[in-house]
Order: structure tokens, then sequence, then C-alpha cells
């Protein structure tokens, strides 16, 4: 037996996880063999005491190789994993809305001289100005409520859509509302063509310098055959839940189908890459629509603590015509965004660069 015991395939490290200079990252290596022997990590001779090895190793690109191997007399053993250096890190946050139909809906109706008379985009340039926020919005093509599609908008305001474009985005999120997790056993070709078809109104509607590649898809699922063809799509993240923790034991779900293992790691470590599709997998730190202002503060205390945050909520509980209507929806946004920017978190979009960190494009 050889097991690499503080890192796993696919761990994101950077500045908190060792010393990071101009010329790397160097961090620990620690682990396990299950004889006594030398034990080699990158070809360098580790430390050993007993069982226990360890060995600093520096990491110089963005996807580093890892590999241990001993010999002993029980044969050769060998653990070789990847790790994602998040290089020049900093704190920020990311800011997405799911859910999109019902202001695209009423403004097509109204049509209002300018898309901030609007009460739901007004307060969002307002949280803009007042916080510096960046927002993305998912869509969906068909509003399940009332009679209407994106189709049926209208691209005469493409180009105040451009002039915000550097704070507020449109993603492809679902074709719909219902029925509940529509990704989740369908064909990938369904899910692509949904994807195509909101990106190309979005297009229509507000230019191509609106449109963002989605961090999310509509409950937190799609099946792994779909991957790929997001991928090529420009998705370079999916946002999740992954453990659900109000059954025991608990169990994996809202989690783009990710092992048991995966979603507890997720819970615990937040990021993990799968280098098999060659996307990053983020837990979800605040649901803004689930909690309340004063439930924010202690739900955000540890995510604080990373530089990485994401937060989310959804549109429709800011309407009153809304059976589920919060009062104080955009209270409790705001709070959040309060609260990350009194801590020196800066707004990112997280499908741009790694998440939102472009440190590897410069």
């Amino acid at each position: 037996m050889l097991e690499i015991t503080n890192l796993r395939h696919g761990a994101v490290v950077g500045r908190h996880s060792g010393r990071e200079s101009a010329a790397g990252l160097e961090l620990i290596v620690e682990g396990v063999a299950g004889a006594p022997g030398p034990v080699l990590v990158n070809g360098v001779k580790a430390t050993s005491d007993g069982r226990r090895f360890s060995s600093v190793v520096e990491l110089k690109e963005q996807f580093n190789d890892i590999r241990v191997e001993t010999k002993n007399g029980y044969g050769a053993f060998s653990q070789a994993i990847k790790l994602v250096w998040d290089k020049n890190s900093f704190k920020r946050y990311n800011f997405f809305i799911d859910d999109h139909s019902f202001f695209f809906t009423e403004i097509a109706k109204s049509r209002p001289k300018s898309l901030f008379d609007h009460f739901y985009l007004k307060f969002l340039r307002e949280m803009n100005r007042r916080y510096g926020m960046k927002v993305t919005l998912n869509c969906f093509y068909r509003n399940d409520h009332h009679s209407f599609q994106l189709s049926d908008f209208p691209d005469a305001y493409r180009q105040e859509w451009r002039d915000n474009a550097d704070w507020l985005r449109l993603a492809f999120h679902a074709y719909s509302e219902f029925p509940d997790r529509p990704y989740q056993n369908v064909a990938p070709e369904k899910t692509l063509a949904d994807f195509d078809l909101l990106r190309e109104e979005i297009i229509r509607i507000a230019g191509e310098e609106c449109w963002i590649p989605p961090v999310v898809l509509h409950w937190f699922m799609a099946r792994p055959d779909a991957f790929d063809g997001l991928v090529k799509r420009g998705v370079r993240m999916l946002n999740g839940e992954f453990l659900d923790n109000a059954v025991s034991p608990p169990v994996c779900d809202l989690g783009y189908c990710r092992s048991l293992d995966d979603a507890v790691y997720l819970e615990r470590k937040r990021m993990l890459y799968d280098f098999n599709h060659h996307l990053l997998f983020t837990k979800i730190d605040a649901i803004c629509n689930l909690l309340r202002p004063c439930e924010i503060p202690a739900k955000l205390e540890s995510a604080l603590k990373r530089d990485v945050i994401s937060l989310m909520s959804h549109e429709q509980y800011s309407y009153p015509g809304y059976s589920n209507y919060q009062p104080d929806h955009h209270e409790r946004i705001e709070t959040a965004l309060r609260l990350v920017t009194e801590h020196g978190y800066k707004p990112v979009f997280f499908a741009e660069g790694f998440s939102g960190n472009k440190s590897w494009e410069e």
C-alpha cells in the first residue's frame, strides 16, 4: 500500500496551501506506505518516519502531476494524482440568480423606455452601484407561469444590455422551470439543444457582450454524458449542492451525478477538478432565498475564511404575485453582498478565468 493522505486527485491548491512565490507554489505532500522502504515523490527521496512520509514539492503549472513510488519486500507501488494551482488567488465572490423569465415577460409586455425602469433590474443596478456587484442572470426560454417565451422579447434594448455587460450577464439555465430536474434523465442532445436555443436568443436580444456560459444548470443537475458538449460551448465549472445533510446518513444529490465520495469532499473543500471532463465543481455557499437576513452571517462564517465564495438566489421570490413571494428577498440579497464586500471580497464572474481568477491567462 502507498497512499497520499493530505491531498487528492483534482484538489485545488493556492496561497493558503503552502508558500507561493513568482517561481511557483511550494507545498508538502504527506502519505503512508504499507511497509518500510524509501519513498520517492516526483523522483526525490521523501523524509520518512516509520510508515509515514513527507516531501516538499514545487508546483509551476496550472495542472501539476504528483507521483509517489516505493519498492520494498512486497513489490513496487505507486500513486499518481494531479493538482490544480489557483495562482495568485485573491478574495473573490461570484453571484448568480436563477430561473429568469418574469422580468422578461413584464418588460416585453410594458415596453419601458429603459430596462432599469423595471423594479427588479433597477434593484440589481443599485446593488452594482452600491457594492460593485457583478451578477449572472440564468434564464429560461419559456415562462411556465404565463404565455411567454424568450423569442417574444424585443431586441430594442440591445445597446443597453451591452452598456452594462461589465457587471450584468445573461446565461442558459434550462428550457423552462418545469419539470423538475429536466436534465437528469435525458439524452445529452436535449440538454445541448436547449443550451444552443437560449444562447441564440440571448445574443439576439442582448448581444455577444452580454452572453456568458453558465456556471450552474437548473436543479444543479446534468448527466456526465453532456459534460463534454457543455465544455465545448465554454462551460468551465458547475456549482451545486452535492451533499444532502437533511437525511441520515447524508446522500449525494443535486450535484451533476457526482459520487458520494466527491460530494463529501466538496462539502469540506468546496472545489474539485474533474480531469476526465476538464470541469471544476464548486459547492454553493449561500442560497439567499433560503436564508433570513439574520441567518446569513452565520451561514457565511466559514466561507469568509476562504478565498472563493459562491452566492445565489432565485428571481421569482422578488414578485408579489408569486405564491412564495418573500417581501424581504432584496434585503436578503443585499445582506449577503454587503457582508462579502465588507470582508474585502471582489466581485467576479466564475465563467471567466479559473473561478474568476485570470492569472493563468495573463
